[in-house]
């Protein structure tokens, strides 16, 4: 269950650090990869970055974006904080991707929820599609649900009393049943005492204290 929060993006600058400017050359002295780091011999194929700066060079293999190891060579790519980047990697590093339609966010309100950010409308209950910013949802195979639908579709019902338990109530689950972690529900089938804290012996979606109240109840 969580809470999505909504986040404020200060506007940025669009200038975008690419270039097509790379080119190939022929090494003319000892010199090191600036990827791989391995010394190149002369006359050895180099990839110099004019953004990058031309006391920098790369194998052309090595010329690859450094999130996705995209290769870059006769390609737009960027350079940024001493890295290259491809296209889509580097615009990550400038605004944030939607989780929901894997488009840029570029408002400056947006929701941030289960470790990604939503366009405010994207971040909508996969049952009903309302929207889930600042309501409370429940994830449900990895996919979020509004409160209503939860409890209506998903929400687990107490093997004692029978109802529902709300997502945000505290319960307790065996197997695949479910109480109401109180002293009204998780109690002994035979006995009625509170199990709270205590051993049980679960059988079949019944609960006992101990193996006398079983007895009584499975004779």
């Amino acid at each position: 269950m969580g809470y999505p929060l909504q986040s404020s993006g200060a506007p940025g600058d669009y200038g975008l650090p690419y270039s097509w400017g790379h080119r190939k050359d022929i090494v003319k002295h000892w010199e090191a990869c600036f990827r791989c780091k391995l010394n190149m011999k002369e006359g050895d194929p180099a990839v110099y970055a004019e953004r990058a700066g031309y006391d920098k060079l790369w194998h052309p293999p090595c010329f690859v974006c450094c999130i996705c190891s995209e290769l870059l060579v006769d390609m737009i790519y960027f350079w940024k904080k001493g890295k290259l980047y491809c296209g889509r990697h580097y615009c990550d590093t400038e605004k944030p991707r939607c989780a929901g339609c894997d488009e840029l966010i570029f408002s400056n309100e947006y929701t941030q929820a289960e470790g990604q950010n939503w366009h405010l409308k994207h971040f909508c209950c996969f049952e009903c599609d309302c929207v889930l910013a600042g309501e409370i949802y429940v994830m449900v195979n990895d996919k979020p649900v509004c409160k209503p639908c939860y409890v209506k579709l998903h929400a687990a019902v107490c093997q004692c009393c029978h109802n529902v338990i709300d997502p945000e109530a505290q319960r307790v689950t065996y197997g695949n049943y479910n109480w109401h972690a109180s002293a009204d529900c998780f109690l002994c089938s035979c006995c009625g005492k509170c199990l709270m804290g205590q051993k049980f012996m679960p059988v079949e979606g019944m609960l006992f204290c101990s193996v006398e109240c079983k007895k009584k109840v499975m004779s």
